[in-house]
C-alpha cells in the first residue's frame, strides 16, 4: 500500500512574526489532499486570508466536491477581492490517488516540481478559465521512491533585484533539487534545502513567506488493531481471519478477543504479564500477533498518553509500546467487535473515568487523523 507522508518547511518573511501562508493535508481511503494558501500582503491579515483560503477548499472536498470543482470555485469567487477589500489568496491544491495518480491546480502559484525516477523537472500545467480567473491543471503518478514538491511565491521569486529579475522560478528549484539529489540527499531534507537556497538567493534573507511542501510517495507502514468481540458469534471466525490477513504489525485488545483468536486460530494464549494494578494492565502472549493486551483500560490510558512528546514514552509498559506502535504506524486498521461488555457499564468503571470501548476508540482515531495517519474503521 501506497502512503503519501508530507514533509513542511516554512519561513516568515523577514521581519514579521506571523506567516501569510498556510499548509492543510487530509488523508481517506480514496485519497490525498493538501493545499498550500498564500494570502496577500504578509503578516496577520495574510495569514488569515490563507486560513480562510484553505480551510474552504479543504472542507469542499470533505463535503464531496472534487479538488477541481472545490478550487474552480474558490477562484472565481476570488475576483470579487481584485476590486473589493476581501481576503484574497494564491494557491496550489493537489488531490493523490492511492495509487500514485494525481491532479494538481495552482492559481496565481507557481508550477510545482515532480521527482520521479531520481530526477525532478517541473509540471507545465494546462491553463483554463473558471469564471473570470485563469487556473493551471497539471497531472501525473507517483511510484515508491516519487515525490511531489509544491511551493508558494517566496520560493520562486527568491532572489527579485538581488541578480534575478523575476526571481529564481520554479525551473531553478528543480534545477536544484537535481542538485541535491546527486549529492544523495535525503528527500525529506529537500524542503528545508531549497528554503535555505531561496534566502541564499536574497542576500541572506526572506523577502516573502516561504512555503514548501512535498508529498513523497513509499511504502505504508501499516497496523491493525483488533478489540472486542463481534456483535454476533458466527463472524468470530471470519474476524478472526480478516485480522490475520492484514500486513504489518498487529495488536490485540481484549481478554475476550484474545480467546477468540485463540479459539479459531488454533493457538495457545499465555499470560505474559499479569498486571498488578489499574495502572498496568495484564498483557498476553499470542503465535503471530506483536501485541496482545487487556481491552478498556489499556486502550483508555494509551488515548491518554498517546499525544505526548515521543520521549516520554519508554515502552516498558504494554500501553507505552501500543502508543509507540500506533505513532510509527503511517496506516491504522481499526477492527471493532461491537458486541456489548456489560462490565464496562459497571459503577466501578465510571467511577475511575474508563470510557466504553467505542467512545475510546473514536477518540484514538481522532488523535491518529490529527498526526497525519491514516486510519480506517471497520465495525463487526
Amino acid at each position: 500500500m501506497n502512503f503519501f507522508s508530507d514533509t513542511l518547511c516554512q519561513r516568515t518573511k523577514e521581519g514579521h512574526l506571523v506567516c501569510g501562508d498556510t499548509f492543510q493535508i487530509a488523508r481517506t481511503q480514496s485519497g490525498t489532499v493538501c493545499v498550500i494558501c498564500d494570502g496577500v500582503g504578509s503578516g496577520v491579515y495574510a495569514n488569515i486570508s490563507a486560513v480562510t483560503c484553505a480551510s474552504r477548499l479543504m472542507e469542499l472536498w470533505r463535503c464531496g466536491v472534487s479538488v477541481r470543482a472545490a478550487s474552480e470555485m474558490v477562484a472565481s469567487s476570488m475576483h470579487r477581492a481584485r476590486t473589493e477589500d476581501i481576503p484574497f489568496s494564491a494557491f496550489v491544491a493537489a488531490a493523490v490517488l492511492p495509487d500514485g495518480q494525481f491532479l494538481c491546480y495552482t492559481y496565481e502559484a507557481p508550477d510545482p516540481v515532480l521527482v520521479h525516477g531520481g530526477s525532478a523537472a517541473v509540471l507545465v500545467p494546462r491553463f483554463y478559465t473558471a469564471g473570470f480567473e485563469v487556473i493551471g491543471e497539471a497531472r501525473g503518478v507517483m511510484g515508491e521512491g516519487d515525490a511531489l514538491v509544491m511551493f508558494s511565491d517566496g520560493v520562486s521569486q527568491a532572489g527579485m533585484g538581488c541578480g534575478y529579475d523575476f526571481g529564481i522560478g520554479s525551473e531553478t528549484v528543480a534545477a536544484f533539487i537535481n542538485q541535491s539529489l546527486a549529492a544523495r540527499e535525503p528527500l525529506p531534507a529537500i524542503p528545508e534545502k531549497v528554503a535555505d537556497m531561496c534566502r541564499a538567493a536574497s542576500q541572506g534573507r526572506h523577502a516573502d513567506d516561504t512555503t514548501l511542501a512535498m508529498l513523497e510517495c513509499r511504502r505504508a507502514r501499516e497496523l491493525t488493531l483488533l478489540t472486542g468481540p463481534p456483535s454476533k458469534p458466527g463472524m468470530d471466525r471470519s474476524y478472526a481471519e480478516e485480522f490475520m490477513s492484514k500486513p504489518g504489525m498487529k495488536v490485540a485488545c481484549g481478554s475476550t478477543t484474545a480467546e477468540i483468536l485463540a479459539r479459531e486460530l488454533d493457538c495457545r494464549v499465555e499470560m505474559s504479564v499479569p498486571g498488578g494494578s489499574l495502572g498496568e494492565p495484564p498483557e498476553y502472549f499470542i503465535d503471530g500477533i506483536d501485541l496482545a493486551t487487556e481491552g478498556a483500560v489499556t486502550l483508555n490510558q494509551a488515548y491518554n498518553i498517546l499525544d505526548v512528546p515521543a520521549g516520554e514514552l519508554t515502552g516498558n509498559s504494554a500501553v507505552e509500546r501500543l502508543c509507540l506502535m500506533l505513532r510509527s504506524a503511517d496506516v491504522v486498521h481499526l477492527m471493532i467487535g461491537n458486541a456489548m461488555n456489560v462490565a464496562h457499564e459497571d459503577l466501578l468503571f465510571r467511577q475511575i473515568g474508563v470510557r466504553i470501548r467505542r467512545t475510546t476508540i473514536s477518540l484514538i482515531a481522532e488523535t491518529l487523523r490529527r498526526m497525519g495517519k491514516l486510519v480506517t474503521e471497520k465495525h463487526f
